[in-house]
This record gives C-alpha cells, sequence and structure tokens, in this order.
C-alpha cells in the first residue's frame, strides 16, 4: 500500500513528531514496532528513532530533502552523534546540518522537495540563501494562505504537492514552477488545512492522520501522485 492511516500515541498529528524524505525518515523515541512497521512498509526507508533538543517533536524542528537534513543550532551533541552515526551505519550518504539561526521550529518554516524549497519570510534573505546552499536547490522567501509558518500548510515530495486550501491560484503556479511538481489544495484529518502536519509523505508513499477521511485520502492520494 502507499499510503495508510496511522496515529501516534492518539495523535493525528504526524508531521509533528517526525521527518521523512526518500532516503530516510526520523521519527520521535518510543512508538511501537507495529506502527514503526507500517511507516517502513509504506515510505519503504530507514527510520531513524531520536529526539531534537530533548523533544519528541522532531518533526517541528526538523527540514530537508534527499541532499541534506537541516536541525537547529541547539540539537544536544548526542543526538546529532546519534543520527550521525545512525545515517553511516545504514550507508547512507547524507549530511545532517545544524543551522544557526533564532528561529528553531524548521519543519513549521520550511517547505522542500529535491527540486526547490521555499522557506518562511521569517528567515532573513541570508539565511534563505543558506538554507538553500545546505539543500542544493533554488529557494525563495514567502507565504501561502497569508500564514508565514510554510512547512506545516504543506507537503510536498519529488512527485506531488498538497498545499492549505486558501492557496490563490496565483500562489499554486508559483509553487508548481518552484518544485517542478503538480500541487493541489486540499486538507486531512477532517477538514484540518495545515496538511504538513498531517502526514508523514515521500515518492513512495504517505501516512496520514487516523482522523483523515475517505475523500481527504482520494486528494491526497491524487496530489502526491499516487493515482
Amino acid at each position: 500500500m502507499h499510503i495508510e492511516r496511522l496515529d501516534f500515541e492518539n495523535s493525528p498529528y504526524l508531521g509533528v513528531y517526525g521527518f521523512a524524505s526518500d532516503r530516510v525518515v526520523l521519527l520521535r523515541e518510543g512508538l511501537s514496532e507495529k506502527k514503526l512497521e507500517v511507516v517502513r512498509d509504506v515510505l519503504k526507508v530507514p527510520i531513524i528513532e531520536t529526539s531534537v533538543m530533548k523533544s519528541r517533536i522532531v518533526g517541528i524542528f526538523t527540514a530537508g530533502n534527499s541532499n541534506a537534513i537541516i536541525v537547529p543550532w541547539y540539537i544536544w551533541d548526542a543526538e546529532l552523534e546519534h543520527i550521525q552515526n545512525s545515517l553511516r551505519e545504514l550507508g547512507i550518504d547524507m549530511e545532517i546540518m545544524p543551522f544557526k539561526s533564532r528561529l528553531t521550529a524548521l519543519g513549521n518554516l520550511i517547505l522542500t522537495n529535491d527540486r526547490g524549497a521555499l522557506v518562511s519570510k521569517e528567515f532573513t534573505r541570508e539565511e534563505a540563501r543558506k538554507i538553500g546552499e545546505m539543500l542544493g536547490v533554488e529557494v525563495e522567501r514567502g507565504i501561502i494562505a497569508d500564514y508565514t509558518a510554510v512547512g506545516s500548510v504543506g507537503v510536498v515530495t519529488n512527485k506531488g504537492g498538497l498545499i492549505h486550501p486558501e492557496a490563490t491560484d496565483e500562489e499554486l503556479e508559483w509553487l508548481r514552477d518552484l518544485f517542478k511538481v503538480d500541487v493541489y489544495i486540499g486538507t486531512a484529518n477532517m477538514g484540518v488545512p495545515f496538511v504538513g502536519s498531517c502526514m508523514l509523505a515521500n515518492s513512495h508513499g504517505v501516512v496520514v492522520g487516523h482522523m483523515t477521511t475517505g475523500p481527504e485520502i482520494v486528494k491526497i492520494e491524487e496530489a502526491l501522485g499516487f493515482l
């Protein structure tokens, strides 16, 4: 299956607790093996269980693509070493890069795939330039549907994208051009517009919050290139 419903300890906000790319998934510690197996089966990449800054909200603090994972400068040394060692043991040649900024909720503020990155206007132009260099992609600063938290209002992979339902037609065209994929509007978890907080997705599949409805799943499948 390329899509499954799941909850993390009764929470449908899976994106808050993890980060997914086409090469690896970072997930909060303490989930059952049964749930980890669902994530592995759907996303088809290895999982590294970790905390970031001693917190389980790994998805809030982490952003990235197939080239690099960006974490806050304040990540604990032991956490950074654990992730680096795990990547090495898994044979994944991928950098994890601490980013020095007053902003730490990187997962909420960066939306990226392997072709482009949209970063919140809360970052300075210089910070945006550095993020683009770290991820190895073209980068732009902006907002979506009047929200600066572009990572929480969108999900984008190398196959497609799903964005807050109040995004304008002009924003959708802009995002399609930036990410080089089709981008659609939609919701998850029974009408939640902050779709980035509701799911973990890559080019292989998507794990969505358990409250997501059938019609929402159809739209998610279409948007992320599985129909």
